[in-house]
């Protein structure tokens, strides 16, 4: 099996973090041997945006690669899928700003990859930025303003800067449900080489705020990152098995 991997150059990454109790946070997971990683008593979900230049397979020039914007709503995991428990990321779905991405990274990463139009407008001297993020149909993802601030960091989550990096690069690797029916697909980022600063933000819309109604999810904290290389490596995908899928009912009507 071809086991790809594909890389760019860093232009920005965002992450807009949330907290929420754990229990709302498993509702929404489909297997048993992912679990919600616990931060500081909360379950954390992080709105990720994507801004990468030279987009192509590791190991091709990034010269000949496409440049694009991708997001991901991204869930805080422990996978006990292996005999070591240890810290993943459960992606609801990846999206791209560009149709060939779309449509390659849905076959090399198999998983769907769908269309949204993606904009991120700075603001004068950089200082501030203005991202808007609507789907295929036009219908909107997320909406934000963000600012650069150095103000301490106010966040119920993490306790410093050095805390979130921790946090962060604790969970290199992530599932999503697969294009194959009864799988998981696996994909580990396996080089994420820049250094990450805390921002102001105000979120005007989250996507999540509509599908997951009464969760409690609550804006906390975000972060800014650009320069080096990103790069995710596609690991094929794991059986969903029928006993694993029963597991999780029997958790879900637990009262």
């Amino acid at each position: 099996m071809i086991k790809p991997s594909v890389y760019g150059h860093l232009i920005d990454r965002y992450l807009f973090n949330f907290r929420l109790d754990a229990g709302d946070l498993e509702s929404q997971i489909p297997v048993s041997w992912l679990r919600p990683r616990r931060y500081n008593d909360y379950a954390v979900v992080s709105f990720c945006l994507l801004k990468l230049k030279g987009v192509t397979l590791w190991p091709l020039p990034t010269l000949i690669g496409i440049d694009s914007i991708s997001c991901a709503y991204r869930c805080a995991v422990m996978d006990s899928s292996q005999r070591l428990v240890e810290p993943s990321v459960y992606i609801l779905g990846r999206s791209t700003s560009v149709p060939i991405v779309s449509k390659l990274g849905s076959v090399l990463l198999s998983g769907s990859m769908p269309l949204v139009n993606a904009d991120i407008e700075d603001g004068l001297h950089n200082n501030n930025s203005y991202i808007r993020i609507n789907d295929s149909l036009g219908k909107k993802l997320f909406v934000a303003q963000t600012k650069y601030t150095d103000d301490d960091l106010k966040s119920k989550l993490f306790d410093s800067v050095d805390d979130f990096v921790r946090f962060i690069k604790g969970g290199l690797s992530s599932y999503t449900p697969s294009t194959r029916k009864g799988r998981m697909s696996r994909v580990d980022l396996v080089e994420d080489s820049n250094i990450y600063r805390p921002i102001e933000a105000q979120i005007d819309y989250s996507r999540l705020d509509e599908d997951w109604k009464d969760s409690g999810l609550e804006f906390d904290s975000a972060f800014h990152a650009t320069g080096g290389l990103y790069r995710l490596s596609y690991l094929g995908t794991m059986q969903i098995g029928e006993d694993d899928l029963q597991t999780k009912r029997l958790q879900m009507a637990k009262p």
